[in-house]
């Protein structure tokens, strides 16, 4: 089994990484191609409409051959166009220097679970049944995702073509929605087993969190009959960690060890079952993060591991 565990204090220094990312002004353009709001699909978000919106930022235009592609996916409360300036943009601008696409995508912000799962996995799709339109190699996509995309990201990760998990937004069904790797910061994970409602009945649609305890209930006693029962099913589809298995692609996690939003307990529950599968993970801990925060060294940490992953077999 090749997995790594790093508890990272304060500041980190990473041995046999690449050199650091270099962090852009605020105002910097990506050196290649820009592709701004590209509709992926129209769907319904509490009963109006809402675009599932894509920018795409290429590597410089004068690279021949296929690129490796990252699929950034935003925490509740952000956007898939983010600020010029903005951590996430600078990352995402560096990572297109290096030679790799990067997509920012969305999801429906009234909407939960598993629809944002049918979301994510339609831009999948969609990218690699446009490959050649964006010279994008299909066969070396990443995940990164933060918060609630954390949570999608792990999902997306854990699921790769179940059909359950598909949907239909968006065609493209003879595309795959698997990824190669997946970069999760801390996520919150949909749970039965702990009772707090980040990791029960959040963010699952078309449930009222003053139901969460009955739905417990009817699965600590397993009681198929009790009207909850349906939403049990919805929370363990949705629960990643249960469908994790030894074909999902390797995995870097970053948490904050005093995170109040989306307990750090999540990440280790995440890495410990990748580790009984024996898949290749990366956990690291700062110990002064709280929520969305996870220093500036496991955040260039992060964008080099992708990197190496994503262009090792160039």
């Amino acid at each position: 089994m090749n997995s790594h565990f790093y508890f990272l204090k304060n500041t980190l220094t990473i041995l046999g990484v690449c050199a650091f990312i270099h962090l852009s002004a605020q105002n910097k353009l990506p050196s290649g191609s820009t592709f701004k709001d590209i509709v992926v699909a129209t769907v319904q978000d509490d009963g109006e409409d809402f675009e599932l919106r894509t920018n795409i930022y290429l590597p410089e235009e004068d690279i021949e051959k296929p690129t490796p592609l990252v699929i950034y996916i935003h925490g509740n409360g952000g956007a898939y166009n983010f600020a010029s300036g903005s951590r996430s943009y600078e990352l995402s601008i560096a990572l297109s220097d290096r030679g790799i696409a990067v997509a920012t995508v969305d999801y429906r912000p009234k909407a939960g679970l598993p629809d944002n799962i049918y979301d994510v996995k339609a831009y999948i799709r969609y990218f690699r049944a446009n490959a050649k339109k964006y010279n994008i190699d299909p066969e070396r996509i990443g995940i990164w995702g933060t918060s609630r995309g954390g949570n999608l990201a792990t999902i997306i990760a854990a699921t790769g073509d179940s059909k359950e998990h598909e949907g239909t937004i968006g065609g493209n069904l003879t595309q795959s929605s698997t990824v190669q790797y997946a970069v999760i910061y801390y996520p919150f994970i949909t749970s039965l087993s702990q009772n707090e409602g980040w990791g029960t009945t959040a963010f699952l649609s078309g449930i009222n969190p003053e139901d969460s305890p009955a739905i417990i209930e009817a699965y600590e006693k397993n009681d198929t009959s009790s009207p909850y029962w349906k939403y049990v099913e919805l929370v363990n589809l949705c629960n990643a960690i249960s469908h994790v298995d030894e074909n999902d692609p390797p995995v870097f996690i970053a948490h904050g060890a005093i995170d109040r939003v989306t307990l750090v307990e999540n990440s280790y529950q995440l890495y410990n079952k990748y580790v009984e599968m024996g898949i290749p993970a990366w956990l690291n801990i700062y110990s002064k993060g709280g929520h969305g925060t996870v220093s500036t060294d496991i955040e260039k940490a992060s964008a080099d591991w992708l990197h190496n992953m994503l262009t090792s077999e160039q």
